[in-house]
């Protein structure tokens, strides 16, 4: 379960991102996660609730946005969606430019200030 690594480099952006902006509590948390990304959005889920206990997110809404694959065909340049459709009409070989569906990162982190 990878995600449990994953998860501890998510909370140290969280963390920093807390102290940098003077945070007393994180109130939500996204977490923008592609298709293809080699995520588990369940196992993320669990990896979230376990890093939380006693930390500025307990309690905190924690959600994640899937991102579906989509690419384009590098010599016609016809949109392709999905990990399953990737042929385009030209049919001169699977080339093609991948352009959304492998990122993972924080998106946005919402908390209640000091002050």
């Amino acid at each position: 379960m990878h995600e449990l690594s994953i998860m501890q480099s998510i909370f140290d952006i969280i963390i920093d991102n807390a102290a940098k902006h003077r945070l007393r509590t994180i109130t939500k948390i996204n977490v923008v996660a592609g298709e293809i990304s080699g995520v588990e959005p369940a196992a993320l889920d669990f990896a979230f609730e376990y890093f939380a206990q006693g930390s500025l997110a307990e309690g905190a809404e924690f959600t994640i946005t899937q991102v579906p694959v989509t690419g384009r065909c590098i010599r016609c340049g016809e949109s392709l969606k999905g990990i399953v459709n990737l042929n385009c009409k030209c049919k001169e070989g699977p080339e093609y430019e991948m352009l959304t569906g492998n990122e993972l990162f924080v998106n946005t982190v919402t908390g209640e200030s000091e002050g």
